[in-house]
């Protein structure tokens, strides 16, 4: 056996750790929740209701710790460009980041559609100031908008 000689968990298992996480979560909630194959391109969780009346795809997005990705106090995630982002009106991505000081996940969730624009406004405005392009989500500044995403994961149901 393999001494492990680093405590910095690799950047693919902290996102599997976040869509099983999710995955909890929601099975928790009373639905069925299934991570698909770590191939699927851009849906990482299929979500029903019991009887099968209501389903969505999810795409997580999960930063290892609060520290990770952050500039101005605000978190960051990585992205597709916006044309790769995931769509639909069945589609959502729940950006999940650990916090250290409560040893657990908090998610947020937003629509496909907030989210590709967002992308798509970070961009542009990164081409204006000359930096080099990096699609990412950011979680607002506001305090109340942040409540509002938090919120909007605990009570989403598809």
């Amino acid at each position: 056996m393999s001494k492990i000689t680093s405590t910095r968990v690799p950047n693919d298992l902290i996102g599997i750790a976040g869509v099983h996480w999710v995955v909890s979560e929601l099975s928790r909630r009373g639905l069925i929740a299934m991570p698909t194959i770590r191939n699927t391109s851009g849906i990482d969780v299929l979500v029903t209701t019991p009887d099968g009346s209501a389903q969505a795809v999810l795409q997580v997005k999960t930063a290892g710790t609060v520290k990770d990705y952050q500039e101005d106090g605000r978190q960051w995630w990585p992205m597709p460009a916006p044309d790769k982002c995931l769509k639909g009106t069945k589609a959502f991505y729940v950006f999940v980041r650990w916090r250290e000081d409560q040893k657990s996940f908090e998610a947020f969730l937003d629509s496909t559609k907030t989210v590709a624009k967002q992308v798509q406004d970070n961009l542009v405005e990164d081409r204006k100031l000359g930096h080099k392009d990096f699609p990412c989500w950011g979680i607002p500044k506001d305090l109340k908008e942040q409540k509002r995403l938090a919120n909007k994961w605990l009570k989403w149901h598809p």
